[in-house]
């Protein structure tokens, strides 16, 4: 559920576009990027800033675009808002993302502003501590997905004390360039936001949530089949709001506008699923994302391919997610003791701990643990009907695409070491989702906490991701249960859908 508005007397923001280069392609769109968005910015009606918080840096230089983010990050006590777009480029030697400054070139990195810098001062000003406990970065250049992998949080941090409420918003993937089409106004992915932050959208609440945002984004993206952006939150990072809703809906559901020509149709207000499943045509389509009816899963858009797109649960299913599918009468032949009499979906450890469809005390948000996969695929046929959006277990590649974030090499290691795995060296004990940070997608406890229930190209259940007992060197291996009905109590699983 979305919080409050970020209070405008309490918040900075700091615009920074690059439109005129000397050596690059220059980028006229950049210039209106940046102006409609300070506008938007100090409109009333929007958000509120005064015009001495929302600074607009155009053609400024590292120096300059360092010292206003320090100055915006020591004086906000809310919200600390720093927006660029420009050219992005990629160190040779590092792989380290460089935002592109007017005097720029494309191969020495040196010429350009490391967004490890920009990143540093966020979290140090001055070398102490930032005075506002959020921040959103929103970087539109190429490459910029390559921002997500250190987040907010600072190597010598731990997971706890890290910048809390940190979000980082970014146009691309970090394998993947943005774009600045021909003959429109503003750049592809910041021509959405305006639109979506000018028009608002129907169905959605009183404020615009990050969460929300990156939804409607991804969706209006995907239907002009342009680059996909992607969302990094640590702690409630999602539900920071910088915009009222223009449309002014008061239906918490989410509705998308635009959406993909083909996409799996939701249940509108007063409306029904189609009883065969089909498809619907583009007009408004509901579906899962940013925030879900309460106590079904969330799902995180992926892009599969350039035209197909999947979500994946945010994170496993939860005790208190599965106690719902049991506590509804048509699901009893799930109970516990009415399924191990049964003896053909599950084992004798099926739900260990459970009674009926009470779960042991304090278990609501860990993930439940000791399914199978018939019952895993039970579950998720009933959320699938409840959410309107046919819901199945993931496929060992989908999962692996997630997983990997759009990074190449030891990507595993990266996740280790930023503090987001839940496995033998670390806490080594089943933790609530969302005790450790996500990844790069926005998706947690991919590697650890429990493995996941996914199925291999021919159908059968396999295991991927680790658990909270599993050594580092194992995390990333593919395991098979010894049979379909088998409940270990270090498995869960997530969903995953077709949009």
């Amino acid at each position: 559920m979305a919080s409050a508005l970020s209070d405008p007397s309490r918040s900075c923001a700091v615009l920074i576009g690059t439109h005129a280069y000397t050596e690059l392609d220059d980028l006229p769109p950049v210039a209106r990027n940046v102006s409609r968005l300070r506008e938007l910015c100090c409109d009333p009606a929007v958000w509120g800033l005064a015009d001495e918080r929302c600074r607009v840096l155009r053609q400024a230089s590292r120096e300059v675009i360092l010292k206003a983010v320090e100055d915006a990050t020591v004086e906000a006590t809310d919200t600390v808002v720093v927006y660029y777009a420009g050219h992005g480029l990629v160190d040779p030697r590092s792989g380290e993302l460089h935002l592109a400054l007017p005097c720029s070139q494309a191969g020495p990195s040196y010429t350009a502003l490391r967004y490890e810098e920009l990143r540093s001062v966020l979290l140090h000003p001055s070398g102490g501590r930032p005075t506002a406990p959020r921040t959103v970065v929103i970087l539109d250049c190429c490459w910029s997905g390559l921002a997500l992998d250190g987040l907010m949080q600072a190597p010598d941090v731990a997971p706890a004390v890290a910048v809390e409420g940190a979000c980082v918003l970014t146009a691309t993937a970090g394998t993947r360039q943005a774009l600045a089409p021909p003959g429109e106004t503003y750049t592809a992915f910041t021509g959405e936001l305006i639109r979506i932050v000018e028009d608002g959208v129907p169905g959605r609440p009183a404020l615009l949530s990050m969460a929300a945002l990156f939804a409607e984004l991804t969706a209006a993206l995907t239907a002009k089949s342009r680059p996909l952006p992607q969302l990094s939150t640590r702690q409630t990072a999602g539900e920071i709001c910088l915009f009222r809703n223009r449309a002014g809906a008061t239906d918490a559901r989410p509705v998308v506008e635009a959406a993909p020509s083909r996409v799996l149709v939701g249940p509108t207000a007063g409306g029904t699923v189609p009883s065969d499943g089909g498809m619907a045509s583009p007009a408004r389509v509901r579906v899962p994302f940013g925030e879900p009816e309460p106590g079904l899963p969330q799902l995180v858009p992926v892009a599969v391919t350039e035209t197909r797109t999947v979500g994946l649960g945010r994170y496993p299913v939860t005790h208190a997610q599965f106690g719902a599918f049991l506590r509804d009468p048509a699901n009893a032949r799930w109970h516990p003791a009415a399924a191990r009499a049964a003896g053909t979906d599950v084992d004798d450890n099926y739900l260990a701990g459970w009674s009926g469809a009470d779960f042991p005390a304090g278990r609501a948000e860990h993930p439940v643990v000791a399914v199978s996969f018939p019952a895993a695929r039970a579950y998720l046929a009933w959320a699938g009907r409840r959410l309107g959006v046919p819901l199945r277990l993931p496929t060992a590649a989908e999962w692996e695409l997630a997983a990997r974030a759009g990074r190449s090499g030891e990507w595993w290691r990266a996740e280790i070491a930023a503090g987001r795995v839940n496995f033998l060296g670390s806490h080594a004990a089943l933790t609530p989702v969302g005790e450790f940070p996500p990844n790069p997608y926005n998706i947690g406890d991919l590697l650890g906490n429990v493995w996941d229930i996914c199925v291999d190209d021919r159908g059968a259940p396999v295991l991927r991701g680790g658990a909270y007992d599993t050594p580092a060197a194992r995390l990333r291996e593919e395991l098979s249960p010894r049979s379909p009905v088998e409940c270990r109590g270090n498995v869960g699983f997530r969903c995953a859908g077709d949009l």
